[in-house]
């Protein structure tokens, strides 16, 4: 099974728009996979900032979430979603350690979240449409989802599941929580890149914190993030702030964090967002 993976991750991964800057990279100026991983990174974070993946999106039309109950579908308010169904590497990724199985299961919880931050609510027919499989299949998955609680916002079971953390802030309650991130990967089917990236994400609103700033829109405007996450953030910030101290996992991050920046002052890298902080 992991060889298999492992297959499908290496030809899958040479067709991606991220593959072939790397490796124009690695051609026309003969640098190493590290630099260019880390210049690829450094373009999408100035140009992109933390916007989805517009190659692998898809429309959609779904119920709205203000759809009656008891009335049949073809009656209620419907619109037209976007959702991700290819989240590019970091799809591969997990294929690669965590198998088609665990991609899968993390597809249901992006686009159920995706459709429901934008007005809709998918039902288990949509999901299994949208990836493939039979609706038996999703709703076993989705089981296994809730089993190691995360949330799946579907039409059948939105009306028992109230508010909620998104699975981005989910996975920020457990790693300051104090869980490793293999045991986030298993609870959250996200990848460690993608993980790692909604962590620094936080540590920079640790950064911004640092600096008194307080504005829930601008602090959402430096991290290029929306606003409704930046709340969840916060939200999780002053959870598990102690009075006037910060917990040593927030201390960690920050001198991390700040650590990174210095480096990338003295070799005049220091670009983009991360110079407004």
């Amino acid at each position: 099974m992991y060889q298999t993976n492992k297959i499908l991750y290496d030809r899958s991964l040479e067709k991606t728009p991220e593959q072939l800057f790397i490796n124009s990279l690695r051609k026309e100026y003969e640098l190493s996979p590290a630099e260019s991983k880390g210049i690829l990174e450094l373009a999408k974070s100035c140009l992109f900032g933390n916007l989805p993946e517009l190659m692998g999106q898809q429309k959609y039309l779904c119920a709205s979430r203000r759809a009656k109950h008891g009335r049949a579908l073809k009656e209620q308010e419907k619109l037209e979603i976007c959702l991700t169904l290819d989240g590019g590497i970091e799809d591969l990724d997990l294929l690669r350690v965590e198998g088609s199985k665990a991609l899968r299961q993390l597809k249901i919880l992006r686009i159920s979240d995706e459709a429901y931050y934008q007005g809709g609510l998918l039902t288990q027919e949509d999901i299994g449409r949208l990836l493939q499989v039979s609706s038996r299949t999703v709703r076993s998955d989705i089981r296994e989802l809730q089993k190691d609680g995360n949330l799946v916002r579907t039409r059948g079971n939105e009306q028992d599941i109230g508010r909620g953390l998104s699975h981005k802030s989910r996975i920020i309650e457990l790693y300051v929580s104090g869980y490793t991130y293999d045991e986030i990967i298993r609870r959250t089917r996200h990848s460690g890149h993608s993980i790692k990236r909604y962590v620094k994400s936080f540590g920079r609103l640790l950064l911004i914190k640092s600096h008194g700033i307080k504005d829930v829109s601008e602090v959402s405007r430096l991290l290029h993030i929306s606003e409704r996450l930046t709340k969840e953030y916060l939200s999780i910030y002053r959870k598990h702030k102690q009075g006037d101290h910060w917990p040593k996992i927030y201390q960690e991050l920050l001198e991390q964090l700040k650590a990174l920046y210095q480096s990338k002052k003295k070799s005049g890298k220091l670009i983009g967002k991360e110079e407004v902080i």
